[in-house]
């Protein structure tokens, strides 16, 4: 029987690293069976940002038109202050690649387009069920499935763990996410804004209270990053009027927020496993590694995950590499994973540097900074220099800085020595 007839890999998830995992899983031959906790798809925003060394994945997975056609381009990110006051002005075209910008759409546009192609391809996705237990058994990997008043019990060889953050591979495995929450909590949202921002441009404003990110996405809607007040603990949702309130007094000009889709309350992260694996489970995406949001790394670190995970494990289930192979993930992708955190975390350190400047009453001093350096950064901010051999984006990698970072991370990005290869 072959692999397409008999699937002994179960993919716990369908978010976007689950989904691009069974994608690539089936164009490399091997069909996987995915279950999904939740009983129907979500319409949330979450993550919206496709970096460009992704949007090449993408490409060779044979999906990039769909998404090129849904999303909405980001060739360039304003960094403002009080009253719009620009404070740099960083523009993505300049970072080379075969797609010199970022692909902004919702999450669950993202995750419509993966699974309509899964559905074409002949595999379903099995809504309303949960995994209960995994456990390691010398004949394979036992896994108690419920669905309903349904209890099933199989035997796979392979399991990918991407349920998120309360992924139950990873208990399984005994794993956890080391590392620390970032101060502060914040509410993320989808609307609308009359405030006119220039074309393909995201804004990130900080002043003495805060911030406030408003990125596009389709149909002249915003994702909207606020941090709250420190004494707003509440669990209610906020209304429009007192989001829009909030927006207002984070930017210092009236925002104008209208046609509110979605809010959700959420906490920053700076998280990550030890192990990505045991030869047998596989953990991607946020169930591996949790990063600050601002960085706009962490749904492109999972898709980076997943069709890492389907090339070497199609590879050996056909028979064509040894097992040792599927070792190299968690080496590769923990030290892909790890740059990334480091990323995120500098850019999140620089954005609440200059709220605590503007909060003592002070103006930043932002040094323009080395040319090579900011091409550098920019580069390692749009993941260009977390790539694949093979990959375009990866032909001509940046230097490395030589010279000593300035004091903007927006420009220096972080203190990695050199371009990651894999």
């Amino acid at each position: 029987m072959s692999n397409l007839d008999s699937p002994t890999v179960l993919i716990v998830g369908a978010g976007p690293a689950g989904l691009f995992a069974a994608c690539e899983l089936l164009r490399h031959g091997v069909k996987p069976r995915i279950v999904e906790r939740r009983a129907a798809p979500h319409q949330e925003a979450r993550g919206t940002v496709l970096q460009p060394a992704v949007l090449e994945h993408l490409e060779r997975a044979g999906l990039i038109e769909p998404f090129l056609r849904s999303g909405v381009r980001i060739k360039r990110l304003q960094l403002l202050g009080p009253g719009l006051r620009e404070i740099l002005s960083d523009d993505f075209t300049e970072a080379g690649g075969a797609y010199p910008f970022q692909c902004s759409l919702p999450q669950w546009r993202t995750e419509t387009i993966l699974r309509e192609h899964l559905q074409r391809l002949g595999l379903e996705i099995e809504f309303g069920t949960e995994v209960k237990s995994i456990e390691d058994r010398l004949d394979g990997l036992r896994v108690t499935l419920e669905a309903g008043a349904r209890s099933e019990t199989v035997t796979m060889a392979y399991v990918l763990g991407a349920g998120g953050g309360h992924s139950v591979t990873r208990h399984s495995m005994q794993e956890h996410l080391g590392g620390e929450t970032y101060d502060g909590r914040y509410w993320v949202a989808d609307a609308k804004v009359s405030l006119l921002c220039p074309s393909e441009c995201a804004r990130l404003v900080v002043g003495p209270a805060g911030f406030v990110l408003l990125a596009p996405l389709p149909d002249d809607r915003r994702l909207i990053f606020v941090n709250r007040d420190e004494t707003d603990t509440r669990p209610e949702l906020p209304s429009a009027a007192e989001l829009g309130a909030l927006l207002d007094a984070r930017a210092g000009v009236e925002v104008g927020l209208s046609d509110l889709g979605w809010v959700s309350p959420f906490r920053m992260h700076k998280r990550v496993v030890e192990r990505l694996s045991d030869r047998r489970r596989f953990l991607l995406g946020d169930a591996a590694h949790l990063s600050s949001p601002l960085g706009g790394e962490g749904l492109n670190a999972a898709l980076m995950d997943a069709a890492d995970i389907a090339w070497k494990l199609s590879l050996v289930m056909r028979g064509a590499a040894k097992p040792s192979l599927l070792d190299s993930y968690a080496i590769e992708r923990g030290l892909a994973d790890r740059h990334v955190l480091e990323v995120s975390d500098e850019v999140h350190a620089t954005v609440m540097g200059l709220v605590a400047t503007y909060a003592d009453g002070r103006v930043p001093d932002v040094p323009a900074g080395d040319p090579a350096e900011n091409a550098a950064a920019r580069r390692k901010r749009l993941m260009l220099d977390v790539s694949y051999a093979g990959a375009r984006s990866s032909a001509k990698p940046a230097p490395p800085p030589e010279s000593p970072r300035p004091a903007n991370a927006f420009r220096s990005a972080t203190n990695c020595a050199a371009p990651i290869t894999i």
